[in-house]
This record gives structure tokens, sequence and C-alpha cells, in this order.
């Protein structure tokens, strides 16, 4: 019989210089992480590149993984921060034109915050489960905003919410994440994507009755 050691606790950072020794810690791990991947994301590259000592990692992390995710959180919190400036700018339009290029501009501006980093994150790291539930919060909260904006324009808002909001993120992931040397511009993409969700979504408006221009 085993004798489990207790949990280690870890201190919380109330005071400025404790915030700043945090903040120097986290972005010191999505530096190392977004230029050499996983296998090169350790506690004590991490501490020198930040400038502290391996014990006040330590301090403030329990383990690597709890190190990581905090890294994810701060990566998910500027998805979040899009994710609210979007919703905002939605409640004041009801230009079929202003959803598309909101969802379409919104995804290349999360993904052109820190592509290699945003790489890693979503293709390499072994992200806990908490990280991982709170991404998709913020998948299912922008799709439903979506769907309500949709309600009275289309026969199944959800359905289509969903296409939308999947298409979207599917195709800019992709594009950021799987570089081959040969990609387009951001700017050219997002038209060639615009046009191809305007062309759909016009056509359920058209057929449940609620046709618009191209303009509109």
């Amino acid at each position: 019989m085993t004798t489990k050691r207790p949990k280690r606790a870890v201190r919380q950072a109330k005071q400025a210089r404790a915030q700043s020794t945090v903040k120097a810690i986290l972005e010191a791990g999505a530096r190392i992480l977004a230029e050499g991947g996983w296998p090169a994301f350790n506690t004590n590259a991490i501490a020198l590149r930040a400038g502290v000592s391996i014990g006040s990692v330590y301090e403030y992390f329990e383990n690597k993984q709890a190190l990581i995710d905090a890294v994810a959180e701060d990566h998910l919190a500027a998805g979040e921060a899009l994710l609210a400036e979007g919703v905002a700018r939605l409640a004041n339009t009801t230009r079929t034109a202003d959803l598309i290029t909101a969802l379409v501009e919104g995804a290349v501006m999360l993904h052109a915050l820190d592509p290699r980093l945003h790489r890693a994150l979503s293709s390499e790291v072994p992200l806990s489960i908490k990280v991982r539930e709170r991404a998709e919060r913020l998948r299912k909260g922008l799709t439903k905003h979506v769907s309500r904006w949709l309600a009275s324009r289309v026969a199944e808002p959800r359905i289509a919410a969903q296409l939308l909001v999947d298409t979207t993120d599917a195709v800019v992931h992709r594009w950021w994440t799987e570089d081959d040397g040969r990609r387009v511009q951001p700017g050219r993409l997002a038209i060639e994507l615009q046009s191809m969700l305007g062309l759909y979504l016009r056509s359920l408006e058209s057929r449940s009755g609620n046709a618009v221009s191209p303009a509109s």
C-alpha cells in the first residue's frame, strides 16, 4: 500500500511584482512553444527566457501541464475578446453581408494574432479537459449568437449557424496551420470565403422567402 504525496500548493499572484513574474513566465512559455513546438516546451528553458529561477516557475505553476494550460487560457481569452467585439457589431446591423464579414474577419484576426502559437496549441499540445471545454464553449457561444441573428431569416437557423461558424473556422484554421508556402494573402482568402458563405446564406434566405440583394 502506498501513501499519496500531498498536492503541492501553488502561490496566487496577487501583488504587482508577482503578477509581473507570472506574465513573464507565460510570455516566455508562449514564445518557446511558438518557436520550437511542444518538444521545446520545458520549465528550465522557460525560466531562463523569463529571467526567473526555476523555483519561481514552480511557485506559481504546479507542473508543466498547469503551465501549458495557462498559456492556452491566455490565447483563448484573446479569442473571447474578439467574439465579444463581433457580437457587439452584429447587434447594430441587419445586413447579411455584415454577418459574413464579421465571421470571416473575426476568424482571420484570431488566427493572425499568433499563428505559430495557435498552430502548436491546436495540433501538438496535450491540453487539459478544462481548456478544451473552454474552447468548445467559445465555439458554441458564437454559434448561438449567429443562430439568434438568423432566427427570422432562415428556416433552420441553428443548422445554418453551425455550418457558417464551423466552415469559417475550418477553412481559416487550415489556411493558417497547414502552410505549404503557397498561401494567398489574408485579404484574398477573406474575399473568397465571404463570397462562398454569402451565396450559401442568400440561398437559404431565398428559400425562406427572405431574399435580399447581395449588398444587403
